[in-house]
């Protein structure tokens, strides 16, 4: 009895039948995680880098105007949200603010205007500012974009996260950009 289970056991040592199968059931499943752990990386990439560019769009869309009437705030904010393509815009958040410096140097909130219930600041509300981006008596465009982003996978583990970016940008062809509401 024992030398048919000894005989058994070498048998099995020779047999190499099924083994790639054992091998591809311990591999499959790391190398699915890897690629989607890849895709998930990328896509999440790609977010951070399109909310830079919208932050950036909406900074240097207002600092090429004089005045800027609510059509033109809208048509902005519009092609802020147009810069996210493909990764969606429901979730985006922005604001666009006027900053001006009095001749002490203190800075206060001259207007603002939000997109996608992100809340306007306060005008007249004094704001800190990085040293030197506004010298006394000028002004600064100010803008801040939020964005949630989620994607099919990593909903499931995190509910998604939020990227965050601001932009500052002195105005071109005015010391000071008004806002209108006509």
């Amino acid at each position: 009895m024992l030398k048919r289970i000894a005989e058994f056991v070498r048998r099995l040592q020779r047999d190499a039948s099924g083994l790639a199968a054992i091998e591809f059931a311990i591999i499959c499943p790391v190398m699915l995680v890897s690629l989607l752990g890849a895709v998930e990386v990328s896509n999440g990439m790609l977010a951070d880098r399109k909310v830079t560019q919208v932050t950036s769009t909406i900074a240097d869309l207002t600092s090429q105007d004089t005045v800027v009437t609510n059509a033109e705030m809208s048509d902005i904010f519009a092609a802020g949200a147009a810069v996210m393509y493909p990764m969606g815009s429901t979730t985006l958040k922005m604001r666009v603010s006027s900053v001006v410096a009095d001749l002490n140097g203190v800075t206060r909130i001259a207007w603002s205007s939000d997109y996608n219930n992100m809340g306007a600041r306060s005008v007249g509300s004094t704001i800190t500012l990085p040293p030197g981006i506004v010298a006394p008596g000028a002004s600064v465009i100010f803008s801040e974009v939020e964005y949630k982003f989620t994607s099919a996978i990593g909903e499931f583990l995190t509910g998604g996260v939020t990227i965050k970016d601001k932009f500052y940008l002195r105005p071109r062809r005015v010391l000071t950009i008004t806002r209108s509401a006509s």
